[in-house]
């Protein structure tokens, strides 16, 4: 598991039994995989099974490696129904509108995944849609962030019956060498190495209709999933809470400690004091997400090294120079030559 990932973290084992059966199909070997993700022959049984997220993406790399496609996550998500989606599938697929399902997709995605959160923002004539990874410290493997954003457009189209076509879309990761399947998927060509992963359409998209809603089983849905959240464990710890809010705030500079609690709706000694419980401090927070945003934006020789500072919240490369060999022991040049040599 990466350093600095919270424990705990699960994935609904529903989303796991529907990659399986996609790599069946595809006659990609699944023999053994469970058991080399540390999971038993039993561990997706039942309709609330959950497993361990490092498990889910231990099984995601070996079945992308199996397939030999460089767009597996892509295609994936083309051939996925709302039954993956356990019941935030569901309810999507019974709402009135796009804009409603998204909605509910918001409040429930806990129920899928409960590491990272999907989000979704206004941003004037368009909607933003982070499905699942918004200001996750540790990076998310590329192929599940691309099954992420695809699968947005891909349940809009099924649920409306509309061509809907993104304005723009972002990831974290680096660029794949080829993005024929990316543009053929999305309509646009992504952006890559981006803050975080986002899908962009016209917030017009909202508004319309899904044509299998069913009003009156969206009801029992609803009672369902809101039974099935509050059967999970309490939602993250408050320092991986503070993490995520400082990683998203950091590409605007890193806030200091009044605004970032101010966002959590408490005060900045409430939350001094909340953390101190915690046997953490802010500072040591601010420091271990810029740390670990320094070190993945430094094995990226088209960044130089000003503009890896810029990124992790220094107004001023000296400053981050005294702070990374703080964190590190070493300068950020040494650092990358270190893993340039590195086979």
């Amino acid at each position: 598991m990466p350093t600095g990932m919270p424990l705990g973290h699960t994935v609904a084992a529903s989303s796991i039994a529907g990659l399986l059966a996609y790599a069946r199909a595809l006659r990609i070997p699944t023999d053994g995989v469970l058991a080399a993700a540390g999971l038993d022959d039993h561990a997706l049984e039942g309709p609330e099974a959950r497993v361990p997220e490092a498990a889910n993406n231990q099984i995601w790399s070996l079945l992308a490696e199996g397939s030999r496609d460089p767009d597996f996550g892509l295609h994936f998500a083309e051939h996925m129904t709302v039954d993956a989606f356990d019941v935030v599938g569901h309810v999507f697929a019974r709402s009135r509108t796009l804009g409603e399902g998204f909605e509910r997709v918001v409040a429930y995605s806990r129920i899928l995944h409960d590491a990272g959160r999907v989000e979704t923002e206004r941003r004037g004539s368009r909607v933003v849609v982070f499905p699942g990874c918004r200001g996750l410290v540790n990076e998310f493997p590329r192929q599940i962030a691309e099954f992420s954003a695809a699968s947005v457009l891909v349940l809009a189209r099924a649920a409306s019956r509309q061509a809907i076509l993104a304005t723009a879309v972002r990831f974290r990761h680096p660029p794949p060498p080829m993005l024929s399947e990316h543009q053929r998927v999305f309509g646009v060509t992504p952006q890559f190495d981006a803050a975080e992963t986002e899908v962009e359409f016209d917030a017009a998209v909202l508004r319309l209709p899904i044509l299998d809603a069913e009003p009156g089983v969206l009801t029992y849905l609803d009672a369902y999933a809101r039974a099935v959240l509050e059967k999970l464990p309490d939602d993250d710890d408050l320092v991986s809470v503070v993490e995520r809010t400082v990683a998203v705030a950091m590409s605007r500079g890193v806030s200091d400690v009044g605004a970032i609690a101010a966002q959590l709706g408490m005060g900045a000694r409430t939350l001094q004091r909340r953390l101190a419980k915690c046997e953490s401090t802010f500072q040591e927070i601010v420091d271990g997400v810029r740390r670990r945003y320094a070190e993945r934006y430094l094995s990226d020789d088209r960044l130089s090294v000003s503009e890896v500072a810029f990124l992790v919240g220094f107004s001023e490369p000296s400053n981050f120079h005294r702070a990374f060999r703080r964190w590190t022991g070493t300068t950020p040049a040494e650092y990358r030559s270190a893993l340039r040599l590195r086979p």
